[in-house]
């Protein structure tokens, strides 16, 4: 009995679970109106300036539309993004939506 109870004191003082993962937030939409967007090769150029901004998840470029929209963690601010899409050439960035449904507070 008294090597059950050891072995049992045993494996549950060295016994570990992982832990469990982290859930992750769905971040934080933000589309811009793009002004100066002519050809391919400009939503190529802002979707890999975005890319390069830490907590940028995802990017679309609507070139007809001159629309990006860009998932981001909610740490990133909104100005980083303009920043970002400006960064990438002779653009003018404008948010037009939070992706909420809500327009932004000029």
């Amino acid at each position: 009995m008294r090597r059950v109870m050891l072995i049992v004191s045993l494996l549950a003082a060295f016994s570990w679970s992982a832990p469990a993962p982290a859930q992750e937030s769905a971040g934080r939409t933000s589309i811009f109106q793009v002004e100066g967007m002519t050809c391919a090769l400009c939503g190529k150029a802002i979707d890999k300036a975005l890319r390069e901004v830490e907590g940028v998840r995802s990017v679309a470029v609507d070139q007809k539309a001159e629309r990006v929209t860009i998932v981001a963690d909610a740490a990133v601010p909104r100005e980083r993004l303009e920043q970002g899409i400006e960064s990438a050439g002779s653009y003018k960035a404008e948010l037009v939506s939070t992706g909420d449904g809500s327009a932004p507070v000029h």
